[in-house]
This record gives structure tokens, sequence and C-alpha cells, in this order.
């Protein structure tokens, strides 16, 4: 099995780290970085990769438990491939490239060749700590991982006797009664070493002092973090406010801009037809009103140059029932006329359809051809539907001639508009306003996320059980490096 890829997706300190291993004609990678690189880190996962993530894994500061992944890429010596993700959990961790399916482990046990999580540790993922341990346990002549260190992985049979030789090259390097041992001679010396640096070292009140000077050092520093904090806070505030700055002076001037039309009165929907409507109607009565001026204007000339004798006056009544009389006989002799030629053309054509009929009907026959009730009525009905038809015509054509007067006031009203104004203003503002919206879902977004998070790690923080406190002060603790705590670890085992 060849190991081709080692994806660090969110373990111990990487997020999203891929070590392509795919290059090595021959399998074998140096990996190498400083201290604190991870790793260590990585050689775990290389582990829980093919047997899983401990339920109390310490790899969980930056990733939670849930979110846990290592994924990799295997070749088996036939040539076939495994490329897989290992998910933290208790059961169905063992999931497909997209990790979405989960996978059996009998998949991963053809690669490994039924290989435990033990063995493989003894064999392949032996680490700084298991070294230590391994060189422990020999030294105290047991154990099984100096047995599997230096016996099967090495490939020395006799275990025993390689202790006993190397037993006696120590001998021969130190023993306590020999004071001419390289190592007797190299512990004078150290002793030595000693006691000048014992003399050379500074006396307690002096110690005292720059400790004390230390510390006041330490605790200015403090201070100075948190003025440092403050200022930049205070900084990040003014440039955020240098940022609005422009949109605020823009605000101002829509804001004036408003002013001019907040004492507009807002008109209904229907304004502009009423307002056509109600001009048209003022014109047309304006149109009568001077006709009707000019009218009366005339008949009080009229009524200046007229100059009436004093008997018409006394004979008024006479002379009024002669005028009406008059009119009637006018009338009738108006109508006399009209009859009488009527008469003549109902004659002519009276004559026309008799003879059209029949060549010998005259008109004193024409009673013969006097119609039935029915058709009497049926002609009835077309005289009055011809009746109707005439004055829906007439009807038509005053309406045309309203529309007419309606659409010249209009083109006349249309003249007198003046030019449209420009929108392009209104339209910049808008976009501009657009934009706005989006920055304020941004912003929703955002503070959901925070709140989130904050959440989050005050859970976190809740479960702790060697420190109680608040985030803000949490960031406010002197912390000592990883250097300094393995340090204090290799002191403390000596």
């Amino acid at each position: 099995m060849k190991i081709l890829e080692l994806n660090l997706l969110a373990f111990g300190p990487f997020t999203d780290t891929l070590l392509d291993l795919s290059e090595g004609r021959e399998g074998f990678h140096l990996v190498y970085g400083p201290n604190e690189a991870g790793k260590s880190s990585a050689l775990r996962a290389l582990r829980q990769m093919l047997f899983g993530i401990p339920e109390r894994s310490g790899d969980d500061f930056v990733h939670p438990y849930g979110k846990m992944r290592v994924g990799g890429v295997l070749q088996h010596s036939d040539g076939s491939l495994l490329q897989f993700i290992r998910r933290k959990g208790r059961t169905g961790t063992l999931r497909s490239k997209n990790n979405k399916d989960a996978l059996e482990d009998s998949v991963l046990n053809k690669f490994l060749g039924n290989i435990d999580a033990a063995l493989f540790e003894t064999m392949f993922g032996i680490g700084h700590e298991d070294l230590v341990r391994g060189g422990e346990e020999i030294m105290q002549g047991g154990g099984n991982v100096g047995q599997a260190l230096f016996a099967a992985g090495s490939g020395i049979s006799d275990l025993r006797k390689v202790q006993m030789e190397l037993q006696a090259e120590a001998d021969a390097l130190f023993r306590p009664a020999a004071p001419t041992r390289p190592i007797n001679e190299a512990i004078a010396q150290l002793r030595k070493n000693q006691k000048e640096t014992k003399e050379a070292q500074l006396p307690s009140q002096e110690w005292e002092r720059h400790d004390q000077a230390l510390g006041a050092a330490i605790g200015r520093r403090g201070e100075v973090d948190v003025l440092l904090a403050q200022r930049q806070s205070e900084m990040h505030r003014l440039n955020r406010i240098k940022e609005a700055l422009p949109l605020m002076a823009r605000r101002k001037e829509l804001l004036e801009e408003f002013e001019a039309y907040r004492s507009a009165t807002l008109l209904p929907d229907d304004f502009g037809e009423r307002r056509r409507r109600l001009v048209t109607d003022l014109r047309l009565a304006e149109n009568d009103r001077g006709q009707a001026l000019q009218a009366i204007e005339e008949i009080r000339k009229e009524m200046k140059g007229l100059q009436v004798p004093e008997k018409v006056l006394e004979n008024a009544g006479l002379i009024e029932h002669l005028y009406q009389e008059l009119g009637s006989y006018q009338k009738a002799a108006k109508d006399r006329v009209q009859l009488t030629t009527r008469r003549d053309m109902l004659r002519a054509e009276s004559k026309d359809i008799l003879s059209r009929l029949r060549d010998d009907l005259t008109l004193e026959q024409a009673e013969k051809l006097k119609l039935k009730k029915t058709e009497t009525v049926r002609i009835q009905t077309f005289g009055s539907e011809y009746e109707r038809l005439v004055t829906r015509l007439d009807d038509a054509r005053e309406e045309i001639s309203k529309l007419s007067g309606l659409e010249r006031g209009l083109k006349e009203e249309l003249r007198n508009l003046e030019a449209p104004k420009s929108i392009d203003a209104l339209t910049d503002a808008v976009e501009r306003a657009r934009k706005y919206a989006s920055l304020e879902e941004h912003y929703v977004a955002e503070s959901a996320e925070i709140r989130s998070l904050q959440g989050f790690l005050e859970t976190a923080l809740a479960k702790q059980t060697l420190w109680s406190g608040t985030l803000e002060e949490l960031e406010q603790l002197p912390l000592p490096s990883l250097e300094t705590i393995d340090g204090l670890s290799r002191n403390y085992r000596d």
C-alpha cells in the first residue's frame, strides 16, 4: 500500500491542507519543518485517518469535534485506488470522497492488509514520544515498545545480547569508582562548572530587583496592549465614520432636495384625466358665455334703437293677439306650402309605385291595395327602426363634434405644456439607494455570524473547569509558549 495524499481538512492546527505524496517513485518522503510546525499533528492525523479519530481527541483546539475531518488517497499493490474521508464519530466514520456516502471498513482493510492500529503505530507510526518511551523501557530491560522498535522493527534477533554489549560499552564509559572514565571526568568537569556558575550568579536581592522590574514591565506592557486595543478600536470607528462621510453628505443633499417638495399636495391617480375633462368643459362654458354676452349686447343695442309710438302701446293687446294670429297664419301658410309639396310628391310617388305594380291602376283604385294589419305593423316596425337609426346617427355626429372640440382643447393644452424635466438625477439616486440595501443585507448576515461565533465561544468557555471568566478576560490572560511547556515537561520527566 502507498499513501498518495494526506488531506488535513479540519484537524489540529490545519484547515484544508494537502500533502501530495504521489510524486515519489519509491514511496519514500521526508517531511521537515521547525518546532510546532505540525509534524506530530500530521502523524496523528495519518494514524487516525486509517483507524479512526479517538473519542477524546486532543486535536480539537481549532475545529470542534463535529467538524474534524481527515482525507486521503491510498494505492493498492494491484494498482487500485481508494479515496475517502474520515470524520469523528462512533459509527459510519468512513465516508466517500464527496463526504456524502458511508463506506464499509472492509473496503479499507483490503489496503491495510489486516494490520491493526497498535501494530501500525509500532511498526510505521512511531513518534518522538514513542521513541523516548521505548528507550526508557529498553534501559529498564523490558517493554513491548522497546522490543518492537529494536527487535522486530530493526531486524535484531537477540536483543538481550545487544543489551549486554551496550552495558559493557556503558561500563567502559562510566563507573562510579573509576575517576578516569570519560563520563566520570565529564561529571567532575560538570560539577566544577556548576560551582563556577553558582559563584557567578547574581545575589538574591539583585535578582528580586530585576524580577520586580520585569513584573512591572510586563504589567506596563499589558496596560499598553489594552490602550493599543482601545486606540485601534477608536481608529477603526473613525475610519468607518470617514468612509460614511460622503454618504452622509449625499444624504444631506437629498434631504434638502426633498424639503422643496415636502409641502406638495399628493394628487389622486385619475387627476390628469379629471383635469383635462374639466378644462375642456370650462373652455366650452367660456365659449357659450362669450356668445351669450355678445347676444345680450346686440339685443341691448337693438333695444336702444327702438322707437315705439304711443298709439302702438295703447293697442298692445290687440297687436299681441294679431301677432299671435299672424304667427299661426304664417305657420299655416308655410306648412301649406310644405304639405302641398309633400302631397304632390306623395301623389307622384304613389303613381310611380302603382305603375310598377300595375299599369292600369289609378289613385282612386289604391283603396283596393290597402294593407293588412300584420303588414301595417311590420311597416311601422321598420319605420320605428329607421327613426332609431337616424337618431343614433345624429347622436354619433353630435359626439364627433364634442370629441373634435375635446381634441382641439387637448392639442392646445399640449402646446402650452412645459418641456419634460430630466430624471437622470433621480435615477442615479435610486441606483445608489439600491446599493445601500445590499450593504444592509451584508451587515445583517455578518452580525448574525458574529453572534453565532460568540455563542459557540461562550459555550466552549463554559466547559472549562480550570478557569472561569468572560471572553474579554480570556483574551487578556498571559499564556506561555509551546516551547516553554515542552521544556517544563522534559524537566518534570527528568
